[in-house]
């Protein structure tokens, strides 16, 4: 399963839990004829590709834009996102929309905040 599928079905899952809705409900309102329970479950989990016309529908079900859907950095605090792929993916979808600099910025921050732990662990097994 691709990456992309579990962040966009991660954050279909995510607008459908705070809007209230079930899957059947979602299911439902996208007005697609054997679209099912099931069938949304496996776009949530990134198991289904879908086109971008049952996308679209299904946004529409959820009433959001693609500004909502796409705002991965809504996914990084999410309990149960434990991979590290996944959450390096979030971060790496986060900083595509930053200048260059400000990339740059973030990338020296975190070698140099990196390295300090890395210091500090060689003093503690020194002890």
């Amino acid at each position: 399963m691709s990456d992309f599928l579990r962040l966009v079905g991660e954050r279909l899952r995510m607008i459908r839990e705070e809007k209230n809705l079930t899957q059947s409900q979602v299911a439902e309102k996208t007005g697609i004829e054997g679209i099912s329970k099931s069938r949304i479950s496996d776009i949530e989990r990134g198991r289904s590709n879908i086109s971008l016309k049952t996308l679209e529908k299904i946004m529409r079900a959820l009433d959001i834009s693609p500004n909502e859907l796409f705002s991965f950095q809504e996914l990084d605090g999410v309990e149960g996102i434990e991979e590290k792929k996944m959450i390096l993916d979030v971060h790496k979808y986060m900083l595509m929309e930053r200048d260059i600099n400000e990339i740059k910025y973030v990338v020296r921050t975190a070698k140099d905040f990196l390295n300090t732990i890395d210091a500090k662990d060689s003093k503690g097994k020194k002890r």
